[in-house]
């Protein structure tokens, strides 16, 4: 049977998996960017799924526009002006099958075959398999501890030019490393980014999980010429299963978007919607959002402790402000592909780190999340995982 060329560009099972090991028995998973289920507000979910079907239940279980329910649609774009002090029209707003769908419009609207996508250098690695499928060559500009490197930046358009037709990033604890952009390097990025006609994709998948509850500002708040496509989610901060998530653009480029969303599944779940925004109405997300974020700091520390405990001193870690990742390098010239045969033999998952470049530079590294587990799993996971690195380590001497 013949298939098409795109899918020679998928063979990277690494997501895949991650996502399979969600109903392996007795594994301890750090791989997946999961949420805790246990921060699932499921008495305020059923009541809100209660209330619609009361009230709305014919037109729930019906089409909804493309666009996505209008109030859900007006409480996110209220929300993003009093949280961030970014201003959006309803009609500058759509909803999304969950942020991935976001990614994947975003390919099928501004790349072809050929054209060059740039990402910062480590991506997140769905982003990274949704634009592949494009067929596109997929750049990395390299990254400090503030941000993507303007000066990097400036070196891949002097070489690319023209054939440069997007840039994807996540300035807010950033999956995978966890890092944060500087509010300077944001304003620096845009600046540089104003002297060119391409769109800027800012995934702000994390961007109100910040331990401390100071928001960051968007991409969006230092755009002079509406080149920011703004996608957010509530999988993160509220729950994954219902698969809300939305994309702010500016005028012509939302038409576009309405254009491929119709084409794709002609619109997102209406009951779904319709139940997020009664809960939006009648619940209070932001308390919710700072009850997570207390759970998440705790699960950091307990996971950054046990990385202290268990693991040999010439491994580096980043120690996150927010988000669900720390990002750990081995010495040079070791592979954590090697390290994670290993631990699956153990019962114990993680992703490397060379799944998150386009081009699989580095192998070195590896991504781990300390959300989806509870304090104990997360102590004895680490501590087999430590004890393994260790071992490695010293075989490899």
């Amino acid at each position: 049977m013949r298939f098409s060329s795109i899918i020679d560009c998928l063979e990277d099972r690494t997501m895949l998996n991650a996502f399979e090991l969600v109903e392996t028995e007795d594994m301890i998973s750090f791989s997946a960017g999961f949420p805790s289920p246990e921060s699932y507000p499921l008495d305020a979910i059923k009541d809100s799924f209660d209330k619609v079907i009361e009230k709305e239940g014919r037109e729930a279980m019906s089409y909804c526009s493309t666009s996505g329910f209008r109030r859900l649609r007006e409480i996110i774009v209220e929300r993003m002006e009093r949280k961030f002090g970014v201003r959006y029209d309803v009609s500058e707003c759509i909803i999304t099958s969950g942020s991935q769908q976001g990614l994947d419009m975003s390919g099928r609207l501004f790349v072809n075959k050929g054209d060059v996508v740039l990402f910062e250098s480590p991506s997140y690695l769905g982003a990274v398999n949704a634009l592949r499928a494009y067929e596109a060559e997929l750049v990395s500009v390299p990254t400090d501890e503030n941000g993507i490197i303007i000066s990097e930046l400036e070196k891949a358009f002097n070489k690319y030019g023209d054939r440069i037709r997007m840039i994807y990033v996540i300035p807010d604890f950033q999956n995978p490393t966890g890092r944060s952009w500087s509010d300077e390097r944001r304003q620096e990025f845009m600046e540089f980014m104003y002297r060119y006609d391409v769109p800027v994709v800012e995934d702000a998948a994390y961007s109100e999980l910040a331990f401390d509850m100071n928001c960051r500002k968007p991409l969006s708040r230092f755009d002079k010429k509406g080149q920011v496509i703004y996608v957010g989610t509530f999988s993160k901060t509220f729950c994954p299963g219902l698969r809300i998530a939305w994309i702010c653009a500016r005028g012509e480029i939302m038409d576009k978007y309405l254009l491929l969303k119709n084409a794709a599944d002609l619109s997102s779940s209406a009951i779904s919607q319709r139940q997020m925004a009664y809960y939006l109405d009648h619940y209070n997300l932001d308390e919710h959002i700072r009850g997570i974020c207390t759970l998440y700091r705790h699960r950091r520390d307990i996971m950054i402790g046990a990385i202290e405990k268990y693991f040999p001193e010439n491994v580096s870690f980043t120690v996150p402000e927010g988000g669900l990742f720390v990002w750990m390098t081995l010495p040079e010239g070791k592979d954590s592909r090697e390290l994670l045969r290993r631990a699956g033999e153990r019962k114990v998952a993680f992703i490397p780190g060379t799944s998150f470049y386009p081009a699989g530079e580095k192998c070195n590294e590896l991504r781990l999340n300390f959300s989806n587990m509870s304090d104990d799993e997360t102590e004895h996971g680490m501590k087999i995982l430590g004890e393994l690195t260790e071992k490695y380590l010293d075989n490899m001497k």
